[in-house]
């Protein structure tokens, strides 16, 4: 296990930067400063400590492993014999066929009286998704979904914030995907970008956050965060299945802001789920302990090394850790690519060597891993600056020289690409379905090991359309027969951009497992790439009335194309499709709901505005709503009037089936 102290390494890379000049903010300056008081000045100093002791708080995190249908109740009284004062909690049902009963409402109790709960997907006819159990009242809630192509579930972002003894603090709940650690690396960076932009003072997030691969996945988060799980180098396996893709069970963790110490860490083994309990006790403090080194893109992101000597790993070029090198594993030309997690807006790079220097290197970058452009470098005593100057995804690095290289740690700066505006071309033909081209309908059954019933499918077009004239329609014939019968289309996609499919959906006997969707995204040479294709089944609540329903997904820097494929695979009836569309996005990534007043009277009015990030989103549509109209109502413009005393959340809520929301408490005295 490598060293990563976190004080120790800020000042790693402070000497690095300086060139090994002085360190204004090291231990030893600080320990000179020290040793110059006079005694009485420390005894004074000492006391004063004493007289101001910090507020401090035990959080939790545990996936509850909703498939083996835990009990709530016995979950929430584990909770209180460890002192737990709010949890984050993953995998819970809500009114689903699997557990057909609210789980987020069973954690209710007078030791924790304030639930969330933040659905991730449609799922079973009913709910799937995070949530929060907590001691102290929730003031400000909202949950925003998270880029999740390539998963076979959608995944959420939640936050919640409560106060605790006069101090604010956001509390984030999230479960990020398992399929593949291209999709997890994005997902990271974006929650990381998202919580800087909170301005809560104090932060913390907690999940499942299925970083089974490497430690090396946590890196990310360690230059403007504290890390829980890996404190002092130990680690606790709190996932206790069985997995064999699984190359580490260090999967959950807690995290906070700088001014976060994190003082213990603990799990609670039980037989409730296949995940332990993982708490940590929190001291919050009134400064930061140490500022981001700097805002590094290349942490904990995939590097690969055409040779690597035996006892060193790739990922020693960007974990955080100054003190170790990567190591090349023999002399003579040698690569290294770095590839980021989506394209920025590259402003530079920083290599910071070993003992051992290449003879030459050269410096080049891509946005597609394919064709590359030379960057100028500026070679230091420490470390060589690179400039990038431009969109960068791919940045790397050739070598030369007889003796095998050593790289201490290689550094990404840029900032987030998010444009202003972008095209509203669907570019799905016949979207609307008022015409009866562009669309393929087809019965692609396989045929079935066994004799056994087949399916039979009809397709086509009715009036009885959501929007026009007609819609779109695939009816199944046989409930227990095998099946599958699609709709589909092929679009032209541009690498590394954002995209919403969007339809209206409804049924008259089909449920939320008879239903498919596919997004198959395919390089030049009409290669399926794996690590974006969405094919998520049972994630769609059926209606008998027509319900919207949106997928936001990202192209593969690879991507020319994408199968854009609905399916039907079991259970008997018709589905109605229509108002199809596969537009660019601007994805939504934060709303805050504010008010000019919190507290009002009975009568009294207030205004309640919403504020989306980035400015530009337009891939939601929101309204206004009350959780409790004989508490409050509000208005369309966000006026709040008080109606009665009591609590009530003001709520910025999506229209569409992709969940967005965000609300703030109002007390009416």
């Amino acid at each position: 296990m490598k060293k990563r102290g976190y004080i120790y390494l800020l000042s790693a890379v402070c000497l690095a930067a300086a060139g090994c000049g002085a360190n204004t903010g090291s231990g030893e300056t600080t320990a000179a400063a020290e040793s110059t008081q006079t005694a009485a000045e420390q005894e004074t100093e000492a006391a004063g400590e004493q007289e101001t002791e910090n507020m401090t708080m035990r959080v939790a995190t545990w996936n509850v492993d909703s498939k083996a249908h835990p009990d709530i109740k016995k979950m929430s009284e584990i909770m209180k014999e460890n002192q737990i004062e709010i949890m984050g909690f993953q995998e819970i049902d809500v009114n689903n066929t699997r557990n057909d009963y609210d789980m987020v409402q069973d954690f209710v109790n007078e030791d924790y009286p304030y639930v969330h709960f933040a659905k991730g997907r449609d799922f079973a006819n009913g709910g799937f998704g995070v949530g929060v159990t907590s001691m102290y009242e929730l003031k400000e809630t909202s949950s925003i979904p998270i880029e999740s192509t390539g998963s076979k579930a959608t995944k959420v972002l939640e936050r919640t914030v409560f106060e605790k003894d006069g101090k604010e603090i956001a509390f984030y709940v999230t479960h990020t995907s398992w399929e593949n650690t291209d999709l997890r690396r994005r997902q990271f960076a974006e929650i990381i970008e998202r919580v800087k932009q909170d301005p809560t003072e104090y932060k913390i997030m907690v999940a499942d956050w299925n970083a089974d691969q490497s430690l090396y996945e946590y890196t990310m988060f360690e230059d403007a965060f504290n890390v829980a799980n890996g404190k002092d180098g130990k680690w606790f396996d709190t996932f206790t299945g069985t997995d064999d893709t699984m190359k580490v069970m260090t999967v959950d963790n807690i995290i906070t802001t700088k001014n976060i110490r994190i003082n213990e860490v603990g799990q609670v083994h039980s037989d409730m789920a296949d995940h332990d309990m993982l708490w940590a006790d929190l001291e919050f403090l009134d400064e930061a302990e140490g500022e981001p080194a700097a805002d590094n893109r290349a942490l904990g992101q995939a590097v690969t090394a055409s040779s690597t000597k035996e006892g060193s790993d790739p990922y020693m070029l960007n974990d955080y850790d100054m003190d170790t090198c990567w190591e090349a594993g023999e002399g003579g030309e040698q690569t290294v690519v770095l590839e980021l997690d989506r394209v920025y807006d590259g402003k530079t790079a920083e290599i910071f060597w070993g003992e051992a220097r290449p003879e030459a290197y050269t410096v080049s970058v891509s946005t597609d891993g394919t064709e590359y452009w030379d960057a100028e470098k500026t070679e230091g005593e420490e470390s060589d600056e690179i400039l990038l100057n431009g969109d960068t995804k791919f940045v790397k690095l050739a070598m030369s020289g007889e003796t095998p290289c050593q790289i201490r740690e290689l550094q990404v700066f840029g900032d987030f690409i998010v444009p202003e505006s972008v095209p509203e071309t669907n570019l799905l033909i016949n979207g609307d379905m008022e015409a009866e081209d562009g669309w393929e309908f087809a019965d692609i059954t396989e045929a079935a090991e066994e004799e056994g019933e087949k399916a039979s499918y009809e397709f086509g077009y009715t009036d009885d359309a959501h929007g026009g004239s007609q819609a779109a329609k695939i009816t199944k014939t046989g409930k227990e027969a095998a099946g599958d019968g699609v709709i589909r289309q092929t679009v032209s996609l541009e690498p590394n951009k954002r995209y919403q499919l969007s339809f209206w959906h409804k049924t008259d006997t089909l449920d939320s497992a008879s239903f498919t969707y596919e997004i198959n995204q395919k390089d030049k040479n009409g290669e399926t790439i794996s690590t974006h294709l969405a094919k998520l089944n049972d994630n769609l609540n059926m209606s008998s009335e027509y319900r919207e329903f949106d997928y936001n997904f990202t192209a593969s820097p690879y991507a020319e194309t994408a199968d854009i494929v609905l399916h039907v695979v079991s259970g008997e009836g018709t589905l109605y499709l229509d108002d199809l569309a596969v537009k660019e996005v601007i994805p939504t990534e934060v709303i805050f709901v504010k008010a000019e007043k919190t507290e009002l009277e009975a009568g009294e009015t207030t205004t309640a505005t919403a504020e989306i990030l980035p400015a530009g989103a337009n891939d939601l549509e929101f309204h206004w709503t009350s959780s409790d109209e004989s508490v409050l109502t509000v208005a369309e413009d966000g006026t709040v009037t008080a109606v009665k005393s009591g609590s009530a959340y003001v709520q910025y809520v999506s229209n569409e089936d992709l969940i967005a929301e965000a609300s703030l408490l109002i007390t009416v005295k």
